[in-house]
């Protein structure tokens, strides 16, 4: 069985094509945002589903399956719209692999606001096949 995640492409294509960026990692294993000033703007990612579509397919081994992930923007308020839609340009039909159909955007919102810092979580879903 092949792994269908793509996370690292996904966070490859985001440091490729936003610069503006000052850190992308992996959520779960960025260091904590410490120094707003120099890691901020920060895009940090994650695998937040992995879900099935149907039912298996009972002549081959295949399942489709929709993978979601969340992607955590934190900036300073004039940063935001700006980086915001560098992310958007950056993924909307971005296509990780031959297998995986284009990603779609799946919809986002405001977590938290303090001070001039704003945390935006959104998310993003391509559909593949288990096998």
């Amino acid at each position: 069985m092949t792994d269908i995640d793509v996370i690292d492409t996904l966070i490859q294509r985001v440091r490729d094509n936003c610069p503006g960026l000052a850190m992308v990692d992996e959520a779960w294993f960025a260091e904590p945002l410490d120094n707003f000033d120099e890691q901020t703007p920060a895009a940090l990612i994650y695998l937040a589903e992995d879900a099935a579509r149907a039912d298996a397919d009972t002549l081959r081994p295949v399942q489709p399956v929709r993978l979601t992930y969340g992607l955590w923007l934190v900036c300073k308020r004039p940063d935001f719209r700006p980086q915001r839609q560098a992310l958007r340009d950056t993924l909307i039909g971005a296509e990780m692999t031959p297998e995986h159909n284009p990603m779609q955007y799946r919809g986002g919102q405001t977590t938290d606001i303090r001070g001039e810092l704003i945390w935006w979580r959104e998310f993003w879903t391509t559909d593949t096949w288990l096998r």
